[in-house]
Formats: C-alpha cells, sequence, structure tokens
C-alpha cells in the first residue's frame, strides 16, 4: 500500500554541527515542533508523495545513492515518526486540522501569536521598542493629506520594524480613517484566495478590533464561502506586525490608558503564481480577482472613501533558504535591487497590470510574495496622484546565506 504523501512544510537548509541538515517548519502548526532533520531522512520524505510504497521508496533511493539500500522496516519506522508528527497528509492530520480549527473558532479573539518572539510579550517592553522605531520620524501635519495607501514590511519588527514606522508615520496618529483594510500575506495554502475573520487582534498594547459590520459588508459583496478560512489567520504573521504598528500609532492601550479605537478589515492574499504561467493572461480576467477588486471598490465608495488599504508585503525572497542553488553574492544583491527597483516604480506609478508584468519574464524567480496583495490594492485605489518610496532594505540571513528585501510607500 502507498505511503501517504508528506504535507507542505517549510523545509530550510542549515548547517549545524558541521553536518548539512534540512530545518522544518509547519506553517499550519499541526506539528508544534521545529525539526532538524539530516539529509537522507530528508530525501526520504522528498520520495512520499502519496504513490509510493516501502519497496519503491527502497528502489529509488537506491537509485538516487548508488545503490545503497535502505531496508523496507526502517522506511516504514520513518513513515510511522512521521505520522505521529502530523507530517502526512492522512486521516490524523486532518482530524488534527479539524480540531485546531475548532480551537480557534472558539477564541473570542485571535491573540499575538508572535509576541516574545518577533517583539516584546510585555507592553512597556513592546512600547519602548515601538518607541525607538518611530524615533527621529516626523509626525503627519493634522492638516496634511491622508495616504490611500500604504505598502509596508511584515518581516520581523526586529528587522523591518523601522520601515513600517516610516510607512505609518504618515498617518495621522490623532485621526484614524474609519477603516484600514489590511491586505496581508498568506504564506501557507488557503481554502480561498481571499481569506477574512471576524476576529479582532489582540496585541500586548491593547485591541485592534476587526469592524464586523465591514466584514459582514464584504461577504454580501463577493460570498461569504469565497472567503472563508479563517484557521489561515491562526499562526500568520503578515497581518499581526501591522496590527502592533497601528495600536502604538493611536495610542497603546496599557498602564491604564484606554488608547483610540482602531477598526480594521484583517484580510490574507493567496498567490497568483498559476496566472503568471499564463503568458498574457490578466489576473483580472479571472472572476475570484475582479470581483474580489469590485467588492472592495464598493465597501470603499460606501464609506465615503473614509479608508485606508495597507499592503503588508516583503518582496524578493532569494538564496538557499528559498531553494535557490547558490547564496548571497555582491552581484546577486544588485540584480535584486535593479528588479525590485523597476518593480517598485510600477507602484508609484499606481499601474497594476505594468507591476503584474514584471514578473512574467521569470515567472517570479525572485520569490516575491507581495504580488496578489499589491495589485488588489493598486487596483482598488485606482489612480495613484502622487507616491513617495519611503525605505528600501536588504537583509541577509547569514545562517541560510539567504536575503529578503523589503520596503515602505505612502501612495496618495
Amino acid at each position: 500500500m502507498s505511503f501517504p504523501p508528506v504535507r507542505y512544510v517549510q523545509a530550510v537548509p542549515v548547517m549545524h554541527d558541521g553536518q548539512h541538515v534540512v530545518v522544518l517548519q509547519d506553517p499550519e502548526g499541526l506539528c508544534p515542533e521545529t525539526l532538524a532533520v539530516p539529509l537522507p531522512l530528508y530525501l526520504i520524505m522528498t520520495l512520499l508523495d502519496g504513490r509510493r510504497d516501502a519497496r519503491a521508496v527502497q528502489t529509488e533511493i537506491a537509485r538516487m545513492a548508488q545503490g545503497q539500500i535502505v531496508p523496507t522496516q526502517e522506511i516504514e519506522r520513518i513513515v510511522h515518526e512521521l505520522d505521529e508528527l502530523y507530517l502526512l497528509e492522512n486521516a490524523r492530520a486532518r482530524e488534527r486540522r479539524a480540531e485546531l480549527e475548532r480551537e480557534f473558532d472558539a477564541l473570542p479573539l485571535r491573540p499575538p501569536i508572535h509576541a516574545g518572539a518577533a517583539y516584546p510579550a510585555e507592553a512597556d517592553a513592546l512600547q519602548e521598542m515601538m518607541r525607538q522605531l518611530f524615533d527621529g520620524l516626523t509626525p503627519a501635519a493634522a492638516d496634511a493629506p491622508r495616504p490611500r495607501g500604504l505598502i509596508l514590511p511584515h518581516i520581523d519588527l526586529r528587522v523591518g520594524g523601522r520601515a513600517l514606522a516610516r510607512a505609518l508615520a504618515t498617518l495621522d496618529a490623532d485621526r484614524p480613517p474609519r477603516l484600514y483594510i489590511i491586505l496581508g500575506v498568506a504564506h501557507s495554502p488557503t481554502r480561498n484566495l481571499f481569506t477574512l475573520t471576524d476576529k479582532s487582534f489582540a496585541t500586548p498594547l491593547g485591541l485592534v478590533e476587526t469592524d464586523r459590520d465591514a466584514a459582514a459588508r464584504l461577504r454580501e459583496l463577493y460570498g461569504a464561502e469565497r472567503l472563508s478560512g479563517q484557521i489561515a489567520h491562526r499562526l500568520e504573521h503578515s497581518i499581526e506586525f501591522t496590527t502592533v504598528g497601528l495600536r502604538y500609532l493611536h495610542g497603546a492601550s496599557h498602564n491604564g490608558s484606554p488608547g483610540g479605537t482602531v477598526r480594521m478589515l484583517p484580510l490574507l492574499c493567496g498567490s497568483l503564481h498559476e496566472v503568471l504561467e499564463e503568458d498574457g493572461l490578466s489576473p483580472r480576467e479571472l472572476p475570484v480577482v475582479n470581483d474580489f477588486i469590485e467588492a472592495l471598490r464598493r465597501l470603499i465608495d460606501e464609506l465615503n472613501g473614509d479608508v485606508c488599504l495597507i499592503a503588508s508585503v516583503d518582496l524578493s525572497h532569494v538564496g538557499l533558504k528559498f531553494g535557490d542553488a547558490e547564496g548571497i553574492s555582491d552581484l546577486r544583491r544588485e540584480l535584486v535591487r535593479s528588479a525590485d527597483d523597476a518593480m517598485l516604480a510600477t507602484i508609484e506609478r499606481g499601474e497594476p497590470e505594468a507591476f503584474f508584468d514584471t514578473f512574467r519574464a521569470d515567472r517570479n524567480a525572485r520569490n516575491v510574495d507581495a504580488i496578489t496583495s499589491v495589485y488588489v490594492l493598486l487596483h482598488a485605489l485606482g489612480a495613484v496622484a502622487r507616491a513617495e518610496r519611503l525605505d528600501y532594505q536588504q537583509w541577509h540571513e547569514a545562517a541560510t546565506d539567504s536575503m529578503v528585501s523589503y520596503a515602505s510607500l505612502a501612495l496618495y
């Protein structure tokens, strides 16, 4: 009988104690542990595709490893251990997934999952961190026009927090819009291209409220089932980091201070990679995309435009961690910078189709995760009268010889 396939996990090759290992992280959280597995074990995992049994896996290993024979009993033992860790796509994993969904659905608020890791969990420490990130940034004048759209990073706040602050500092801290529509990135597979939750987001600095009336109206306009699957928000960081910044900007709720009300509509966006495979096809030709853009436009109109759209995105992801054969060189940095610059220029001009077309030639070889969120934001905004590029950075992760670029922009 064929083994069940291995579930989607993030696999990062690293050096550990002088040995090549692969670090596995489950973006769904069914497997709560971060695992470091040796390359031979990871090879076996890649062979578990739902079609092979123990003998077929053994035969393929022998072919790839110059005749090396791994006993079928050892292969079966490894598969059993993977099953115990919920790393196989089978009934046991589906039951665990359903259990986690029920637990998440029952929560009154979406908790700050990444507090204590990407930023401090204690309110005072986080308040001080955010103060330092905003330090020296000129607050928006009370009579200054408010940006209708922001592009800001969702990389770890300890890395990209200053760039996030640069974007948020363009807003009037005392006059939040009626609604922030936050277009985050789904870093794991989702049921739908767009995923909404009604849950407000708790932060160590207080609450960022999800506007349930706006959420209900968007479901009316676009379709409730097409926005379902809120479990995707459980571990996702791309919206969480933005809520921390917004809560700080508009007055933290701690030490007896209530803080101002901040309302948002949190939406996770999936991938449009398949559209890139079709030359000349625009995402707007797909009803799932066009209908969503039209629904957002209608909602914004009904709120008299008192909305700020935020795309919480990073840009290029290159190097060994992201599947490249080579790490980061000076030439690679400059090539990424040049490609990012051309892409950002289309955003500044407010040209969503030109933005999407920048990825066609190489099918998004830089692994930019911003495509869907920014594409939707640009179409929902319409014409951009003015744009400011506030920041651009490249962060090198030495342990994996990989790099992530990110930027902040304000669109008026």
